[in-house]
C-alpha cells in the first residue's frame, strides 16, 4: 500500500523544529522550512529564519526574494546543514521556492544531484503555473 504525502520538495511550510542540543526539553519552535528530501517518516529540512546574522557576527544567506516565496518579511537560511522534522511537525502551507532559493539551498546545504533535482523541480513547476 503506497502513503499519501500531501507535501513535495521545494514546499516552504511551517514545521516544528526542536534543537535538543542547545535545549534539551524543548518542544520545538514553529518557522519555517524549507521542505528538500522525504526519509521514511521524516523530512530533511532547511530552516529559515528573520536573523541576518549567526551569534558570531558572520552573516546568515539571505533569501533574494522572500514575499515572492510566501515569507512575510525579510528571511535568511538558518545555516549550512539540512535538519529532519518529523512529518507530524509539519503545519501550513507558506510558499514554494523560487530559482534563487532553491540554488541557495543546494549549495550551502551541499545537496546531491539527486536531492537538488526535487528542489529545482518544484522551481519548473512554479515557472509553469506562471504560464497557465
Amino acid at each position: 500500500m503506497q502513503s499519501y504525502d500531501p507535501y513535495l520538495p521545494g514546499e516552504i511550510v511551517l514545521a516544528g523544529v526542536r534543537n535538543p542540543l542547545e535545549n534539551p526539553g524543548c518542544s520545538g519552535k514553529f518557522r519555517p522550512v524549507v521542505l528538500v528530501d522525504r526519509v521514511a517518516g521524516h523530512w530533511r529540512v532547511m530552516g529559515l529564519t528573520s536573523k541576518s546574522t549567526f551569534a558570531s557576527g558572520k552573516p546568515r544567506t539571505p533569501v533574494s526574494n522572500p514575499l515572492r516565496v510566501g515569507l512575510n518579511g525579510p528571511g535568511y537560511l538558518w545555516g549550512d546543514k539540512l535538519t529532519n522534522v518529523s512529518a507530524l511537525d509539519i503545519g501550513r502551507h507558506l510558499g514554494w521556492v523560487d530559482l534563487d532559493l532553491a540554488m541557495s539551498v543546494i549549495r550551502e546545504a551541499r545537496l546531491t544531484p539527486q536531492v537538488a533535482r526535487g528542489l529545482l523541480d518544484a522551481v519548473l513547476d512554479w515557472i509553469d503555473d506562471l504560464g497557465a
